[in-house]
């Protein structure tokens, strides 16, 4: 397969891979915020996947970089595939139905860390990083139509039923895990860490640069994700709450998902934001403030002006986290970057989810989104303090 075919296969995959995962992960919160289920479950449920997505990502950048990374692939897809079966044949009373959940976070943190480091292949990381945005954005906006297809599309099928909206999910993870089949034969080279090619020459100031960026990029993963696993997995409570109904839920997600990639798609065009902390620091401060302006809406009006700029922040994380990643790491370690990067926006989610459910269950189902406010400004002075350093220093 030509490498250009290959690549647009690995977009394919992206696409599908968000696609029926985040089919499952609406039906299940949507479906247990209806039933009646308390916050500290909604986040229970929602930490475990976090959780589950943060281990496997982390591990799968480290076996790549050890063992046949095609394997880790297509067990995958085929996991994602599983999980949407165990959730379609139960319900929230059944015994599986939560570890068949949570077994979706195991498929999507086998599959991005290897296929991210897969595009990244032979990328130069000198100059100004354009070959590095070109397949970041790619790279971005794929997965992200798939996430926001496939919200609108659970939120327009959750109200003839979740059973049939884990079949669709099931059957678009099934054809996905073909493809993934598929690419797995076609890859040239399957042991990444056994790679001569090492992209990051030595005395590279870009690369070097990107070293210290993508590890403030970590801190502030872990902080965005916080406050974006509560839209993901508690903001269903608000919605039937506020009386938002499940197909204006899902349109919301998507305008959600729309302010993401709109934000990548300027990240790509520009590089004002490239190596300067300021404009990271002006995007965490209006996320804040969009964490603030859900926890006081009455109305989808309102959430949608938070969301909005709570979008911005979790874009420009995303992007800049792993435009860093490539650009700081050699080609055999790109796989583990990758790994670490989508590891530390799990970790977020899952603190985020499981501290919000409690306090939501035992005060107010919109403190969580004030703490989660609070914690990206003092994860900001952190990194303030971090970047203080490094000036005085002289790096």
């Amino acid at each position: 397969m030509r490498p250009s075919h290959f690549a647009r296969l690995l977009y394919l995959i992206s696409v599908l891979t968000d696609f029926s995962g985040f089919v499952v992960v609406f039906a299940v919160s949507r479906g247990l915020a209806e039933a009646g289920a308390e916050p500290w479950y909604l986040g229970l449920a929602g930490a475990g996947l976090s959780l589950t997505v943060s281990v496997s990502s982390i591990l799968s950048g480290l076996l790549a970089n050890r063992f046949d990374s095609r394997a880790i692939f297509v067990l995958g897809a085929v996991t994602i595939g599983a999980s949407a079966a165990l959730c379609g044949l139960g319900d929230s009373s059944t015994s599986w139905f939560l570890p068949g959940y949570w077994l979706l976070g195991a498929g999507l943190g086998f599959v991005y860390p290897p296929l991210i480091a897969w595009l990244n292949r032979g990328t130069r990381t000198d100059g100004d990083g354009r070959d590095v945005s070109r397949r970041v954005i790619l790279f971005c906006v794929a997965w992200n139509t798939g996430m926001m297809a496939g919200q609108l599309t659970a939120g327009s099928l959750f109200e003839f039923g979740p059973k049939l909206t884990f079949l669709v999910a099931f059957a678009v993870a099934a054809v996905n895990a073909l493809l993934v089949g598929i690419a797995a034969r076609a890859l040239p080279v399957v042991h990444e860490g056994s790679q001569a090619e090492v992209s990051t020459p030595a005395g590279n100031l870009s690369a070097e640069r990107a070293t210290r960026f993508k590890r403030l990029s970590w801190i502030a993963n872990l902080g965005g994700m916080f406050g974006g696993s509560l839209v993901i997995h508690l903001l269903p409570d608000l919605a039937v709450s506020i009386g938002i109904e499940a197909d204006r839920h899902g349109s919301l997600l998507a305008c959600w998902r729309a302010v993401i990639i709109a934000t990548y798609l300027l990240m790509h065009l520009t590089n004002f934001w490239h190596f300067l902390f300021r404009v990271s620091s002006v995007s965490q401060a209006l996320g804040a403030l969009g964490l603030i302006v859900i926890s006081l809406a009455d109305s989808a009006a309102t959430c949608l002006v938070g969301l909005a700029l709570l979008g911005q922040l979790v874009g420009f994380n995303y992007f800049s986290g792993l435009f860093y990643s490539t650009m700081g790491s050699p080609q055999p370690n790109r796989a583990l970057a990758a790994g670490l990067h989508e590891g530390t926006l799990a970790a977020g989610m899952a603190c985020g989810t499981i501290l919000g459910g409690v306090l939501g269950s035992l005060f107010d189902q919109r403190l969580p989104y004030q703490l989660a406010a609070l914690l990206l400004f003092l994860l900001l002075a952190l990194q303030s303090a971090i970047c203080w350093r490094w000036r005085r220093n002289g790096d």
